[in-house]
């Protein structure tokens, strides 16, 4: 600031009237004064002994350069379209990203289009952190469109860590289930010995191997009636790239929406009025079987926290539309 005013100064002639020269110079050395007040005056406006401190430190510091958020104290958006720079990413005040573990996706994967936003900017932890304080700041400037839930009022919902749960689920279930796959054969001998009751054995196998396997059941859900659930009363959703032909979500998607898993040797078992008939599975590119209804296979969703909810519907998150299914096999894309 004092190099500022240095200069200042020198552009003055030396000829110029005294009176003039006074005037010009003291109001050289106020506008000065000025800036350095006003320079680093802003602030993070997050109290530190909040839980989000944390999370608004790190956008400050990894994202400040791109995106605005008065809570974080960057202006990185760009206020006027004909002079913003491709690095501008939006302006968070009057942007509302809810629930959080949309955040945390455009975290890992880019941002929604992958041009120009770094992957994984911050990760583990730190990336919870950050998605967790956006998704409660952003927004605070935003004009609630006639008929629509304003931002405050969106569910934050919560972010899992990371897709551990993912992978380990199937490596943990597969042995489980696959051992009384094996003894259940074991026993059959014995009975066989006697003639007359070969057949018997044979009636009840496949009703039983049927209940071993998961059960997709249904719930009716308001201003979208039945719909598939899982055996913990979970929406189920159908991925439209899929076109009910294969399993193309995996990955980070995966981590997003988990895929109803088959373990290795069983069937789905249909409950209520779901039919039997139109359970199957397809292979996951990540391993294993991934359960299928009238051919579209069967994602659960993280942000559903409790059964009952399908916050997951209509939602265009990881390449494309989200879905729940009814009973009957039909796609139900639009609210009854």
């Amino acid at each position: 600031m004092r190099d500022i005013g240095w200069r200042l100064f020198r552009i003055i002639s030396a000829r110029m009237r005294r009176p003039v020269k006074v005037l010009l110079v003291s109001g050289a050395i106020l506008a000065v004064a000025l800036l350095s007040t006003a320079c680093g005056t802003e602030r993070i406006s997050v109290p530190k002994s909040s839980s989000n401190y944390a999370g608004a430190v790190l956008f400050n510091q990894r994202c400040g350069g791109c995106h605005t958020l008065s809570a974080a104290a960057t202006h990185g958006s760009a206020s006027n379209i004909k002079t913003r720079l491709v690095t501008n990413g939006p302006n968070f005040n009057t942007r509302c990203e809810r629930p959080a573990i949309r955040v945390l996706y455009a975290i890992e994967n880019g941002g929604f289009s992958g041009a120009t936003m770094p992957q994984n900017i911050v990760v583990g932890k730190q990336a919870q952190e950050v998605a967790i304080f956006v998704s409660t700041y952003a927004g605070a400037k935003t004009q609630t469109n006639f008929g629509a839930t304003p931002c405050k009022d969106q569910s934050i919902g919560s972010v899992p860590i990371a897709s551990t749960t993912a992978t380990t689920a199937p490596a943990t279930t597969t042995p489980a289930t696959t051992t009384p796959a094996t003894t259940t054969p074991a026993a059959k001998p014995k009975k066989r010995a006697a003639p007359k009751k070969k057949a018997a054995p044979k009636k009840p196998a496949a009703p039983v191997a049927a209940a071993k396997g998961p059960k997709i059941g249904t719930a009716t859900i308001a201003g979208l009636g039945p719909v598939l659930v899982n055996a913990q009363g979970k929406t189920l959703y159908i991925f439209e790239p899929d076109n009910d032909k294969k399993v193309t979500c995996v990955g980070g998607c995966a981590a997003i929406w988990p895929p109803a898993s088959l373990p290795t040797g069983q069937k789905a078992a249909a409950s209520g009025a779901v039919k039997q008939a139109l359970l199957g599975s397809d292979p996951d590119p990540s391993g294993g079987q991934v359960i299928t209804y009238a051919g579209w296979p069967l994602y659960a969703y993280v942000a559903d926290s409790s059964p009952g909810m399908a916050t997951g519907e209509a939602v265009n998150l990881n390449g494309g539309l989200w879905y729940v299914i009814s009973p009957s096999g039909k796609v139900i894309k639009a609210k009854s």
